[in-house]
């Protein structure tokens, strides 16, 4: 069996946000969207009702999100990646928050 990894790799154009950040991304649902992609990561293990735990948000350059976190299954690290970067009111959103983040 391959060993997975024990740490997560942050790409250089990765910037961390917040759950404020998150909730201007997704608008007034955000909670709930979050609560969908938390339960539905990344992991092959075999446990059927794995979430992400202990996770931290992500913003790329493509306005993407990452939650990378540990898997409450297995304890090793997972990750969800959410594809929100092509959508227009997200760009403008993503590049205030990372005007916001450089200071």
């Amino acid at each position: 069996m391959v060993k997975k990894r024990t740490e997560h790799i942050i790409h250089p154009d990765e910037i961390e946000i917040g759950p404020f950040q998150l909730q201007l991304m997704f608008g007034e649902a955000w909670q709930g969207d979050i609560d969908l992609f938390l339960s539905s990561i990344f992991c092959d293990c075999e446990v059927s009702n794995k979430r992400l735990i202990n996770y931290k948000s992500y913003l790329n350059s493509l306005n993407d999100i990452t939650l990378r976190g540990i898997c409450s299954g297995c304890r090793s690290i997972a990750i969800r990646y959410i594809e929100t970067g092509e959508r227009k009111e997200i760009e403008e959103i993503a590049n205030k928050i990372r005007k916001l983040n450089k200071n």
